[in-house]
């Protein structure tokens, strides 16, 4: 099982006067698309008591049975106002006082952390101070009284820190708690200071950590146990990339639940095929939820192609 820990808020897709909500937040995206593979997932979050907040627990409920969303009656739920240019997205948040990064560490007692070898905590609760607080604790309470391993999604948002430099600052610490992280490159470059991926891995991994890392139309990379593995991904014209390392990185996680021998250069390079082709796949529709193949399409594409 995987347990998926962070943002829940709604995407408002803005055309003109025409205002669309869909249901989002990065580890939210990613609970929602295990569900989608069957894979077994549950998700902890937070929405304010309003009509959003209703709509994205009644969602959640229905997409991740296993969810625990708190209502909070003194927050709002949390927006991302979404605008779409030649398919490629922009957000700003409405955020302040918002519940997405309002998470108490007493609720993890009510996961289920025995059965669950994967923990993925997610990132925007980094911008303020009471996420930080929980981030922290929670990757404590989690090593403690588990054996999983935590996942962390560096899902940079420079709109949401003060600078920069307050943003570094922040990542590099925290990728201190993860034993799985995801990058994308331009993320990878600018923790580390290096142009050079492989050398930017090394500044930033330790021995017992390993990397994802997304590279656009150029595929992935793998970085772990003294090894890179490159996978190269299909060419698509993208309608939205709302969710789409979101969709990458919930097959990853999903095959790494399931047993994915990490010695096995071949079965690497072929999940992340996968990976590289579900991420595509959720760029060919609007929203980051409901635009993932299912695994039987998944299997079904490469077996058409061999």
């Amino acid at each position: 099982m995987v347990i998926s820990i962070g943002e829940i808020l709604v995407d408002l897709f803005i055309d003109g006067e025409n205002k669309t909500a869909f249901p989002g937040g990065a580890p939210f995206n990613l609970a929602a698309n295990i569900a989608h593979f069957d894979g077994d997932i549950s998700f902890y979050g937070a929405v304010g008591n309003d009509k959003y907040g209703k709509f994205l627990k009644d969602f959640a409920l229905k997409k991740v049975p296993l969810s625990l969303i708190e209502t909070l009656n003194d927050r709002h739920t949390s927006e991302a106002i979404v605008t779409l240019e030649n398919g490629e997205r922009s957000f700003r948040f409405n955020r302040d006082d918002g519940a997405d990064y309002i998470l108490s560490t007493s609720s993890l007692s009510k996961l289920d952390l025995t059965h669950a070898p994967i923990v993925h905590l997610g990132s925007l609760m980094l911008s303020y101070k009471e996420g930080v607080d929980f981030f922290y604790e929670a990757a404590e309470y989690i090593k403690k009284h588990s054996k999983a391993r935590i996942s962390f999604d560096i899902n940079y948002r420079d709109d949401i820190f003060p600078s920069e430099e307050v943003a570094k600052g922040v990542f590099l610490k925290a990728l201190g708690c993860a034993d799985i992280i995801k990058f994308t490159e331009e993320e990878l470059r600018l923790l580390s200071g290096e142009d050079d991926l492989a050398e930017a891995i090394k500044t930033l991994l330790k021995p017992n950590q390993i990397a994802f890392v997304t590279l656009g139309k150029e595929g992935s990379l793998f970085f772990g146990n003294n090894k890179c593995i490159h996978a190269d991904t299909e060419p698509l014209v993208p309608v939205d990339t709302t969710g789409a390392g979101d969709a990458f990185y919930s097959f990853i996680l999903y095959s790494l639940d399931r047993g994915i021998d990490l010695d096995n250069d071949t079965l690497i390079k072929e999940t992340l095929e996968k990976a590289n082709f579900v991420g595509g796949f959720a760029t060919q529709k609007k929203g980051a939820i409901g635009a993932v193949p299912s695994i039987k399409e998944i299997n079904s594409h490469f077996q058409n192609k061999q």
